[in-house]
């Protein structure tokens, strides 16, 4: 077969991809037989895997982690289910403001929604505690925020979002004209949404419940902070606890790392299998209709449903947030309660500035550079005949089935503990710029996919006569043409870096803390008015960048 030359650069893109998606991997395999901790000598052993799985407390922590996970995962995806069909397929008042006021939720980070909630329903300081007691005269407060219940109800709402994100385009690209067949074959609107509309968008509802699943198996924040002080131990605080104590017990850690991640993948497996062979056509040639479903008067009770939901999971939360930026004592109201003094210590302390400084620089470098990376491989897969490509596909989709802390794991390994070359990237800023691009890679390349496959050859082609090179015309006709989504990706990749705590908690060194792990470090020292603050500042940041994701997401269709 003769050696074609274009195909070189396609070729050193798939060996690079490869090597970030699947060398961490193999690190978290190594170092789960690898005695004692990244970069130091030590014998292969199983010692770390029969030390783990002797242990109560491993299948302890692994049962409240299923068990947690299906709880909340089935009440965020009905309530996603609800949400996305009120916005996409009623006749509710001012549905794009509701779209709006659902998207925004994904735009306040989790560890500042926890520490909302404690100030809500904590169970001694509680602004809820409190109203209800004085309103209803009961003696104890009837909310517990620490407890299995404040876990499950806190999580709710970011990760509902985060499906309802997933199936909203689905919602709204399936013909209305199935749904009007069933209501005219006498079924009510409900019987209508229970056996035609979920059934024939079951590949978008069972992938995004999948990965919403899989997130909420990851989950860190509320877990730690709201349950660890309880003893509810769920599988990512018990590699926290594990690599906290001294000294740390890697082996073990990473023996239950490198098992839940098996357990990922066959749920990522199982995935395709059921979908496998079934169709699920929507949309044909025939003609395509959208009209929505018509509700009567319970269109208002669809209004006030939404509304309320904005208003626990977003608008309650960043009140309470700046509320408590400004107490004297957390939670305690006394004479002249607001102060100022939190802001001026927080703002003044030399850490939060380099803290802040770092975080822009994560979230602009691992959002820039991902999203080059991304683009050029969607190129690749999507508009060449390079002979790797579905591999490369297969390799931009891989880190969807790693949770974020089995991936920091692998790079901690990977990168400390592996090949001597790579030592200086530990404790930096650039370790976690890449584990990042890695972890956003599966939602980056789709993005890109979606706007790529919409141009036409023809833009190419014409370039390419008039003389102009490869890079000439990715750069001057299909770079122009992607920027809409480039722009809406590259704000989803941006909002990543800044909120995901999980990722960073064990790559991070004094040097490259992130406003993330301020936030947590003053937390757990008991400076939970200084957190506070924190956490407002990251929360107004980042719903800030959500206003320019909306514009710029209006403008997402691809000229023609």
């Amino acid at each position: 077969m003769k050696f074609n030359r274009a195909s070189i650069p396609s070729w050193l893109l798939l060996v690079f991809i490869s090597f970030m998606v699947l060398y961490p991997l193999f690190m978290l395999l190594y170092g789960s037989l690898k005695g004692g901790p990244p970069g130091t000598p030590g014998p292969f052993t199983l010692d770390g895997y029969i030390r783990a799985y002797v242990s109560p407390e491993t299948y302890s922590a692994l049962w409240t982690t299923l068990w947690l996970s299906i709880v909340r995962v089935i009440l965020a995806g009905s309530l996603a289910l609800f949400l996305a069909w009120v916005v996409a397929r009623t006749d509710t008042p001012w549905r794009p403001v509701l779209e709006l006021l659902v998207w925004l939720q994904i735009f306040l980070p989790l560890l500042p929604r926890v520490v909302a909630w404690t100030l809500l329903a904590g169970p001694q300081i509680g602004f809820l505690n409190k109203a209800a007691q004085a309103v209803f005269h009961v003696q104890n407060p009837p909310f517990d925020v620490y407890s299995y219940g404040g876990i499950i109800w806190v999580s709710i709402f970011p990760f509902s979002t985060i499906i309802f994100m997933l199936i909203t385009p689905a919602f709204k690209g399936m013909d209305a004209a199935l749904e009007e067949s069933s209501r005219m074959s006498g079924a009510s609107n409900f019987t209508t949404f229970r056996r035609v509309t979920v059934p024939i968008l079951s590949p978008a509802i069972l992938g995004a419940t999948l990965l919403g699943f899989i997130l909420l198996m990851e989950s860190f924040e509320p877990e730690l902070f709201l349950g660890y002080g309880k003893g509810i131990y769920v599988y990512t605080t018990r590699v926290w606890w594990l690599l906290g104590i001294t000294p740390s017990d890697f082996p073990q850690a990473m023996a239950i790392s490198t098992v839940f991640l098996l357990v990922v993948f066959a749920l990522v497996y199982l995935q395709w299998r059921l979908l496998s062979g079934r169709q699920f056509v929507t949309v044909s040639g025939r003609g395509f209709a959208v009209r929505p479903t018509r509700l009567g008067r319970w269109k208002y009770v669809t209004l006030g449903a939404v509304l309320l939901y904005f208003v626990l999971g977003t608008l309650l939360p960043l009140l309470t947030l700046v509320l408590g930026s400004f107490m004297k004592l957390w939670g305690i109201f006394v004479p002249d309660p607001l102060t100022v003094k939190h802001w001026e210590r927080t703002l003044a302390d030399p850490r939060f500035v380099d803290s802040l400084k770092n975080t822009l620089i994560l979230g602009v470098g691992t959002a820039t550079a991902g999203m080059v990376l991304f683009s050029l491989i969607s190129y690749v897969v999507t508009r060449s005949r390079f002979a790797g490509k579905k591999v490369l596909d297969l390799m931009s989709w891989l880190p969807y089935g790693v949770p974020g802390l089995v991936l920091a794991m692998g790079f901690l390994w990977a990168f400390v503990g592996g090949l001597p070359i790579f030592a200086f990237l530990r404790g930096t800023l650039w370790l976690m710029m890449l584990a990042f691009i890695v972890r956003g890679m599966p939602t980056g390349v789709r993005v890109m996919n979606g706007a790529m496959v919409q141009l036409g050859t023809e833009l190419e082609e014409s370039s390419r006569v008039l003389g102009a090179s490869w890079a000439q015309t990715f750069r001057k006709v299909i770079a122009p043409l992607l920027t809409p989504s480039f722009i809406s990706a590259w704000i989803l990749l941006f909002l990543l870096a800044l909120r995901d705590l999980v990722t960073v908690v064990f790559l991070y060194t004094p040097r490259s803390r992130v406003l993330s792990v301020i936030m947590f470090e003053h937390w757990w020292a008991g400076e939970y008015e200084r957190a506070n603050v924190i956490g407002l500042i990251l929360a107004l940041l980042l719903v800030g960048l959500a206003m320019a994701a909306r514009y710029i997401g209006a403008r997402r269709e691809i000229p023609t």
